[in-house]
């Protein structure tokens, strides 16, 4: 585990400059404490050179990168694990091939020298890399399947950079640092960015999945893993061997992610997928598994839903496990909220995983990797999205054979978005205020469908709407909204990839491919890599998930992960085998009410946020003062607002944080 850089000059005009490397390597310095690496080629006017930070994991004495091949022609610089290494070292060696290290990384620079493009289909891992291959003058750099590794991009002046995190790249006084004010509403939309695109103007992310290759002042874009649904003919229909295979799976999954030559835990909330992690850890490795929960301190008396802390006591006391809780306050999450802003890199509106940021920094002074339950919700069709997404489709399919869906909208589409502005004044209402939760389905039979699944997936009208955007949003982030229209067409195209003939699978590939790449896995990486802690997903093993795509969706789909309930039971105690899904949340709502609201307030009605003029100022002091006053509930705007504003004072406003050098390693090739 570890964060990389790196620089193609894709002139050839030599400029991949060593000690622009070096410099980026040191602003991520936090994902990689236990030594660095380097490489240029060649060795006068480099024309590429690399750059790693190492998080010792797997042969920690001779582990070190960059890695060869044999006659040093590949080089790599690599983060992620790769869990099968044992078994395709094996097979690797049988076909001549000779190892200098029992790191997991080697094996894949001798895997890419065996199988070339062809070795994505080969790795059971998370992965971001960088690969020079001398012979053929090619970078490759890649992602893994689903982006549980993040790399970020950018091309300025025919040369190419790249990193693991963005604010490396700002480490060349070259780039600018430039709010893209043509993805904004995306973020504003989403909380969080679809698509490859980021906040900043000219840095994007290797879309999961994807690898580019860059050979000499061209490159291309290759995929290498996309959601694949087999026909009805295909796809296993007894329920109890689809149970049994799911549990071999899973048993094979945490086998191969409990390979590691350094101490290991578990994040433990009150869920089955986190339950489901601890089950196994203690049958693969019996005695006692570290877990670590988060709770949160309301004050004495108060109610907390939010907190799973005694669930996750009582799950961790019946496996004997050695647990760790962290509770947090109301200013410990503030104080977390600061730092998660810079080490996100991107404004993210997930207030739980700042409580997560809180958890791996008190995980980080016990184990450096953590298992985790996320993923079980994608997988085995966990989200209320899973059943919203089909009902839209087949209801409206229904309505097209009696109504044609564009006079629908004609006469509806009017009304309905006066509708949808009244939704935060019923949120505040004791016996209407679940409607809005109800509403936009509706709405969205009245709608295109990438229109009406977009809508839904943002949770429009409540948080974000036409009728709010159109009264907050300035001149200038208005025209671009209308212009870019970027949210848009990138759920569009992202629909088109997702693609599945049946519903339920196309809601299950949406959630893959827009809320994980996007906040759930990139997030989870930027907060335990904050504290130099490795976070592992089982559930996003290949062979599980092509297994769990394959299970008919009327099976997945029959309650909430049912399939995983079944094939746990005789693992889990009942409590926690049939325990109701609870979202991870956080009392945000109230500490932005109560003890925080003040804060809130002044960040945001500062001089200097409403000197941006991204916003309407009468607009913004009215919407606050409304939600304040409890005459409104709008707490996923203020908190998408107040996001915004302290990641621009972060990123945009301050320069780069880099250290000084210490000791470095330059690999010659």
């Amino acid at each position: 585990m570890c964060g990389i850089v790196g620089i193609i000059d894709q002139r050839g005009a030599g400029r991949a400059d060593p000690a622009l490397v070096r410099a980026m390597s040191r602003t991520i310095a936090h994902r990689g404490p236990d030594g660095d690496g380097f490489f240029h080629w060649p060795t006068s006017a480099p024309r590429v050179a690399l750059g790693m930070r190492r998080l010792s994991i797997i042969d920690l004495n001779t582990g070190d990168q960059p890695i060869f091949n044999e006659d040093r022609s590949v080089a790599l610089v690599f983060n992620g694990e790769i869990y099968n290494y044992v078994e395709l070292r094996k097979e690797l060696e049988a076909r001549g091939h000779t190892f200098r290290t029992q790191a997991d990384t080697e094996t894949l620079a001798h895997a890419y020298e065996e199988f070339g493009l062809d070795v994505f289909g080969h790795l059971r891992g998370m992965y971001a890399f960088a690969l020079w291959d001398e012979r053929a003058e090619r970078l490759v750099l890649a992602v893994d399947h689903v982006g549980i590794k993040p790399l970020y991009l950018t091309e300025h002046d025919g040369r190419l950079l790249f990193a693991s995190e963005a604010k490396a790249l700002f480490a060349d006084p070259a780039l600018p640092r430039r709010l893209n004010l043509d993805t904004l509403d995306t973020f504003l939309s989403f909380g969080y960015m679809i698509g490859t695109d980021t906040l900043y103007e000219g840095i994007r992310r290797l879309p999961p999945g994807h690898a580019l290759i860059v050979e000499g002042d061209r490159s291309r874009l290759i995929e290498h893993w996309n959601t694949s649904y087999p026909t009805p003919l295909d796809r296993p229909t007894d329920r109890e061997a689809v149970v049994a295979e799911a549990r071999e799976r899973l048993i094979e999954s945490v086998r191969l992610h409990l390979r590691s030559d350094v101490p290991l835990g578990l994040f433990l909330s009150g869920g089955i997928d986190s339950a489901t992690m601890l089950a196994l850890m203690s049958r693969l490795e019996p005695g006692r598994i570290k877990t670590f929960s988060v709770g949160y301190d309301v004050g004495r008396g108060a109610d907390n839903p939010d907190d799973e802390t005694l669930i996750a006591r009582r799950i961790a006391g019946h496996f004997g496990a050695d647990h760790h809780e962290r509770i947090i306050t109301a200013d410990d999450w503030w104080r977390f909220l600061l730092a998660y802003v810079y080490h996100h890199d991107e404004p993210n509106a997930n207030p739980s995983i700042i409580s997560l940021q809180a958890l791996a920094e008190v995980t980080a002074q016990h184990v450096k990797v953590v298992l985790n339950g996320t993923g079980g919700d994608e997988l085995f069709c966990g989200y209320r999205s899973h059943r919203r997404f089909p009902w839209v489709i087949h209801t409206a399919a229904a309505l097209d054979r009696l109504v044609p869906r564009g006079t629908r909208r004609r006469l509806v589409g009017g009304p309905w978005k006066h509708v949808e502005a009244l939704y935060p004044a019923l949120r505040r209402r004791r016996i209407i205020g679940a409607l809005p939760a109800y509403l936009p389905e509706w709405r969205a039979l009245f709608l295109p469908l990438d229109d009406g699944l977009r809508r839904l997936a943002s949770f429009e009208g409540l948080a974000f709407s036409d009728t709010l955007r159109d009264r907050l949003y300035g001149p200038a982030l208005r025209s671009a909204w209308e212009k870019a229209q970027h949210k848009e067409q990138t759920y569009a195209a992202i629909l088109r990839r997702a693609w599945a003939d049946d519903p339920g699978d196309l809601a299950q590939a949406l959630a893959i491919h827009t809320w994980l790449p996007g906040n759930g896995l990139l997030s989870l990486d930027k907060v335990t890599m904050a504290h130099s802690l490795e976070a592992r997903v089982p559930f996003f093993d290949p062979p599980l998930l092509e297994f769990a795509l394959r299970v008919p969706s009327a099976l997945r789909l029959q309650s909430n992960k049912a399939i995983l309930r079944a094939a746990m039971r005789p693992d889990l105690p009942d409590f926690a085998a049939q325990r109701p899904k609870q979202p991870f949340g956080t009392p945000i709502l109230r500490w932005f009410d109560t003890v925080l609201s003040e804060r809130v307030r002044a960040v945001l009605l500062d001089e200097r946020s409403l000197g941006r003029g991204l916003f309407e100022r009468a607009a913004l002091e009215t919407l606050l003062a409304r939600h304040f006053s409890g005459e409104i509930e709008r707490v996923e705007v203020v908190f998408r607002l107040l996001l915004l504003e302290l990641w621009q004072q972060s990123t945009i406003d301050a320069p780069p944080h880099i250290p000084q050098p210490q000791t470095e390693k330059l690999a010659v090739p």
